[in-house]
């Protein structure tokens, strides 16, 4: 009989910043370190120029009018401060690590980024090559190119989750676009805060005094995806001379909500199917077969869509016997129902693997922070737990039937 953790440490502490904006608190006074994550309304959706919201990212708090690059990279450095960032569709966030003894000098640096940032002409020169030689190396990997076309059908080439950077589009990128875009989604006062750690009051005294300006402007309108219809079931092919192997992507979107119960039964079908070391497809593509080092069935949470992909390296020539053997136990799956100890086996894998997702406060955080990125709440959580004491083969099959069908099969590799 499984037993269901208890969700309640998963739900913040709320601190009421004096410009009433929220400071999501996650307490561990053993820790000996904190992590302050700044989450924006900063994605590439809201982008103008191709690389923008990703230059922002990375180029935001690397100088201030009163701190230029080298002595901001000293100041962080001689006290450990750690850096984080990463940008997605709809969101930008940045991560600082770091001691205790020291918040009373990064708070009032942070605020001081938000209110003063700098974008020198040698970072944007220096963000600018690195990030080409990053793209032309990307462009060279039949993954990239895999995933790049399999969501550029599966959304449209005109959808923010269909378009993706190539490396001219940087050469039309300046540092006024940069600027333009961090002086209109870079704010204090409009981000989401998450503190965790050692949190004390003097910390929350700082956090009131730093981190929360009166706002200055109308917060930013949320991005709301557009729908997308499904595509039909297609075959397309990404060809990359010389490549000695290839990259599979299979999969579709789902006609179902996060918060639906389906997506929690389905994601039990999943794991089944390709969610873990012991899945079918891992068990027949790579122990039985030999065709790739790994194969892995997920689903990835966006805003108002949830997309199923299947995805493996192999060999070039074993690629068409690849995607046969992986639609050969789809069938299966929409044919026979999974047997009891099958279904049992990955009820306690998936437990498992959830106590071990929040088994720390800086996993607690960061399962929060994807949540606010995401928009998905506990009634995730709760599905989950509720499916994974009550779901049944019957369930399993119907569901099968009606969503492992009309695949988008994506390849790249050779021509």
């Amino acid at each position: 009989m499984l037993t269901a953790p208890s969700l309640s440490p998963l739900i913040p502490e709320i601190h009421r910043l004096p410009n009433g904006n929220s400071l999501s608190l996650f307490r561990n006074p053993s820790l000996g370190i904190l992590k302050l994550d700044i989450t924006l309304e900063a994605g590439s959706a809201y982008q103008t120029h191709k690389s923008q919201a990703h230059a922002a990212n990375q180029l935001f708090g690397e100088a201030t009018a009163t701190l230029p690059p080298q002595a901001m990279a000293q100041f962080l450095d001689f006290r450990g401060i750690v850096v984080e960032r990463y940008a997605d569709v709809c969101s930008s966030n940045i991560s600082f690590y770091f001691m205790p003894k020291f918040a009373d000098q990064l708070l009032p640096l942070i605020a001081d980024m938000f209110r003063q940032p700098q974008i020198t002409p040698q970072l944007f020169d220096a963000y600018l090559s690195r990030r080409t030689a990053q793209l032309k190396t990307s462009f060279q990997k039949t993954s990239y190119l895999a995933r790049n076309l399999y969501y550029q059908l599966l959304y449209g080439p005109n959808h923010p989750l269909g378009t993706y950077a190539h490396p001219d589009d940087l050469r039309q990128l300046t540092p006024d676009h940069v600027r333009q875009f961090i002086r209109a989604r870079y704010s204090l006062a409009h981000a989401h805060l998450i503190l965790s750690g050692p949190v004390d009051d003097t910390l929350l005294r700082l956090a009131d005094t730093h981190l929360a300006p009166q706002p200055q402007s109308p917060a930013p309108v949320p991005l709301a995806m557009p729908a997308v219809p499904q595509p039909p079931a297609a075959h397309a092919h990404a060809p990359l001379p010389g490549a000695v192997q290839s990259t599979i992507r299979i999969g579709r979107l789902l006609p179902f909500p996060w918060h639906s119960p389906d997506y929690t039964r389905f994601m039990v079908l999943n794991t089944i199917l390709g969610g873990y070391f012991g899945s079918r497809l891992m068990s027949n593509l790579r122990e039985d077969k030999g065709y790739t080092y790994g194969i892995y069935s997920q689903t990835q949470i966006f805003r108002d869509s949830i997309a199923l992909y299947i995805t493996a390296d192999v060999a070039a020539e074993a690629t068409a016997d690849a995607v046969a053997e992986i639609n050969r136990e789809i069938e299966l799956l929409r044919r026979e129902p999974v047997s009891p100890t099958e279904l049992d086996r990955v009820r306690n894998y998936m437990m498992g693997d959830f106590i071990r997702s929040i088994d720390g406060t800086f996993e607690i955080a960061e399962r929060h922070r994807q949540m606010v990125t995401t928009q998905v709440d506990e009634r995730l959580s709760t599905n989950l737990m509720q499916t994974l004491a009550d779901i049944n083969p019957a369930q399993l099959l119907a569901l099968a039937q009606t969503t492992l069908t009309d695949l988008l099969t994506v390849t790249a590799g050779p021509a």
